[in-house]
């Protein structure tokens, strides 16, 4: 789930999420990853839920109301299916969103390129990022969210993995956007 909010300020999400009764430390149902950020005039919050259904089940529990409350801009989410996701990275510093729509670009040739990165391998947990999401967009492209320390370390992973691979794999043009993450909400990672 994807959302932009025009003219957003931080003070007004930082409302919605106490008149919720939401903290950093809890995740409500269904929930699998949350980052709001400031992006440009507003905010941008990018979700990750377990199913549509538990997106629906919050998005109707007060969610509306509280953001109205807040004085929030009332805007659709934006909900695509999650193509390939990795949870937990190696990285540690959860302090940028990274987002690349790739446009032109399916699942496949997608699949192509990360089939040769080694931050791919097994289960993902060498991968860079702090986390890792690829879902397919409404005109069958690729939309990547990552969770990294800075912009410079994502550039250089790009360089280094992801630039060779999708030349190989004909992937188009990446255009990354950086958002600052102003508040991030994660599932616990179960015991093992």
């Amino acid at each position: 789930m994807l959302m932009e909010l025009p003219g957003a300020t931080t003070e007004q999400y930082d409302r919605v999420n106490e008149i919720l009764g939401v903290g950093t430390d809890e995740a409500p149902p269904g929930l699998i990853s949350h980052h709001a950020g400031r992006a440009g005039d507003g905010l941008l919050i990018v979700d990750v839920w377990e199913s549509e259904d538990a997106l629906g089940r919050f998005l109707d529990s007060g969610l509306r109301d509280a953001a109205g409350k807040a004085g929030l801009p009332e805007v659709p989410p934006r909900v695509l299916p999650v193509h390939n996701i990795i949870e937990h990275g190696a990285g540690t510093e959860p302090a940028v969103l990274m987002i690349a729509e790739i446009e032109g670009s399916g699942p496949d040739v997608y699949d192509r390129m990360v089939a040769g990165m080694d931050a791919h391998v097994s289960d993902g947990s060498r991968h860079p990022s702090v986390s890792h999401v690829a879902a397919k967009t409404e005109r069958g492209g690729i939309l990547v969210v990552d969770v990294w320390d800075s912009p410079e370390s994502f550039g250089r992973f790009a360089e280094e993995q992801i630039g060779p691979e999708a030349s190989k794999a004909g992937l188009g043009p990446i255009e990354p956007r950086f958002v600052p993450i102003h508040s991030r909400i994660v599932r616990a990672r179960a015991a093992v």
